[in-house]
């Protein structure tokens, strides 16, 4: 929890951003997976007046996960409140086809969500039979 925007975001009028998203590159820190940073505000009606809310998240890779995400919690600016958790990424058993239960994996570090995205979509289809069409808004359906 920040008590203001990550230093030197800025948004398209050159105010502090309200949000933001930032990927460390894996081969800039020297890692086989890159760092990533998302921060949503009280704008977003996500935290309380004045306050910021910054995930930071990667693939662990070592046995102190904390010292992994230092160069990414060290863009944050001042941190007044921290909470780190550590989870494991799970994939489903089975694909669902023989007891009609479908299920994602969890998610993956990444914060724009492609990956989780396009596994919704391939459920979509292999529930239903067809490609989910993300082009048609509902009131184009009626026409």
């Amino acid at each position: 929890i920040l008590g203001a925007p990550i230093p030197e975001t800025k948004n398209q009028e050159g105010k502090p951003a309200l949000s933001c998203q930032i990927i460390l590159p894996q081969k800039q820190l020297k890692r086989k997976n890159d760092l990533y940073v998302m921060m949503v505000s009280w704008a977003h009606c996500i935290a309380a007046k004045e306050k910021y809310i910054a995930i930071v998240s990667t693939v662990v890779e070592t046995t102190n996960p904390e010292k992994e995400i230092e160069p990414a919690l060290k863009l944050l600016g001042p941190i007044q409140h921290k909470f780190v958790q550590i989870s494991e990424i799970r994939d489903p058993v089975t694909d669902g086809a023989a007891d009609g239960v479908f299920v994602t994996a969890s998610y993956d570090p990444s914060s724009h969500f492609e990956d989780a995205s396009t596994e919704v979509l391939a459920l979509w289809k292999k529930i239903t039979g067809e490609s989910l069409d993300l082009t048609v808004l509902p009131e184009d359906e009626d026409q």
